[in-house]
């Protein structure tokens, strides 16, 4: 079975001093989980890592004042970029995410560190993820950020790097939509780098939005990608039938349609490929937990068509519980750790990374269009068909 030697990297790649910090610390950063996920109105559904511990997270190995025992501990824990640095590895092909919330709070500080450290995993495109009208536009703004750099002469390597974006209202944010949210939607959705409607969908776990409100605007939003004719990025949580059921009213949809983050049961999974839905893989594979069902996730993967499967991070949740020791493991994830569920689920599928990869990026090409020669692909690649 093909590894890539987690424990030896971590050594390898991992710096001496901070190596010698996190065996000295105590520290355990805080994880974020799509579960600790809380709505605030108007605003995406953000984590438990608020701004200024965000901001403290990011402080640099011998910051803070006087010579206490808390400072001295503050000085000594690593920060959430060296913890990453240390946990990444290149992957042996180029990636994309396909799923990364990098306009979140947690990721303000230090974004530029964040996408230098994708680029040196291989992670060669992002697809930001829109949970709402202030999201998605945020997300088109870095998206655009991005493009004035390439369009100043900053290429590869040297700040710029391939973003684009979904926009779309999640299912926690339905109470918030009006008329004016879908008139928001379509003006996002013309915009160059928006390859997809979405956030979307139904999550009957939480219910931070009735169910019958999300319903009306998943419906809604599915409407509009079929109008449009772009793709869908949807989600879905405990609430499978009534997504398949709304989703047959409108088969058939005239572009793909992506299941992210699928956490599901068999039969789900059944009928989702029965619809011709593409599935979303996350770092959920990754956690060993028992009653978390990483382990059922990764009994479900060789179920699905390689043509239909693609990776991402949901980054900055599912931080990648395969790093190791737990104090190696930062507490925010980001996309420079794709690697990890790539390595995770080759092994689920009795594949080697390679393999999966090239095919993972192909149909992320595939199903939003993204350019292969911003990926430096081969021409040859699967041609653009959901996007602009």
């Amino acid at each position: 079975m093909y590894t890539f030697g987690m424990a030896q990297n971590f050594q390898r790649f991992c710096p001496t001093s901070v190596r010698l910090q996190l065996q000295a610390s105590k520290f355990k950063p805080t994880i974020l989980h799509k579960s600790a996920r809380m709505t605030a109105a108007g605003t995406h559904p953000t984590s438990v890592l608020a701004d200024a511990s965000a901001q403290s997270l990011e402080k640099p190995l011998g910051s803070g004042s006087g010579g206490s025992p808390q400072a001295m501990q503050e000085r000594r824990r690593p920060t959430q970029g060296q913890l990453a640095q240390a946990a990444a590895f290149p992957s042996p092909v180029p990636l994309v995410d396909i799923g990364c919330n990098l306009v979140d709070p947690s990721f303000r500080s230090d974004l530029p560190a964040v996408l230098q450290r994708a680029r040196d995993a291989n992670v060669r495109a992002l697809v930001v993820t829109g949970t709402c009208v202030r999201t998605s536009t945020a997300a088109a703004h870095l998206c655009e950020s991005q493009q004035r750099q390439e369009g100043q002469g900053q290429g590869r390597g040297q700040g710029s790097y391939p973003l684009f974006f979904t926009a779309g209202v999640h299912p926690h944010n339905a109470k918030q939509c009006d008329r004016s949210t879908l008139e928001e939607l379509r003006r996002l959705a013309a915009h160059p780098r928006c390859v997809a409607i979405g956030e979307c969908g139904l999550d009957f776990n939480r219910n931070f939005s009735p169910p019958d409100v999300q319903e009306r605007w998943f419906e809604e939003q599915v409407l509009l990608a079929k109008e449009l004719r772009r793709p869908l990025f949807m989600h879905c949580r405990d609430a499978g039938e009534r997504f398949a059921e709304i989703l047959r009213r409108h088969s058939p949809l005239p572009a793909p349609a992506v299941v992210h983050c699928f956490t599901g049961s068999g039969r789900e999974l059944e009928t989702f490929l029965e619809l011709g839905l593409y599935i979303g893989i996350t770092g959920w594979i990754c956690d060993d937990r028992p009653e978390r069902g990483g382990a059922e996730l990764a009994s479900l993967l060789d179920s699905i068509p390689r043509e239909r499967l693609m990776i991402e991070t949901d980054a900055p949740y599912l931080v990648p519980r395969s790093i190791k020791p737990s104090r190696a493991r930062p507490g925010r994830n980001e996309p420079s750790l794709l690697p990890h569920v790539l390595q995770a689920a080759a092994a689920a599928m009795g594949v080697t990374p390679e393999e999966l990869g090239r095919s993972t990026t192909a149909v992320a090409c595939r199903v939003f269009g993204l350019p292969a020669d911003a990926l430096g692909l081969q021409p040859d690649n699967p041609q653009p068909g959901g996007g602009k």
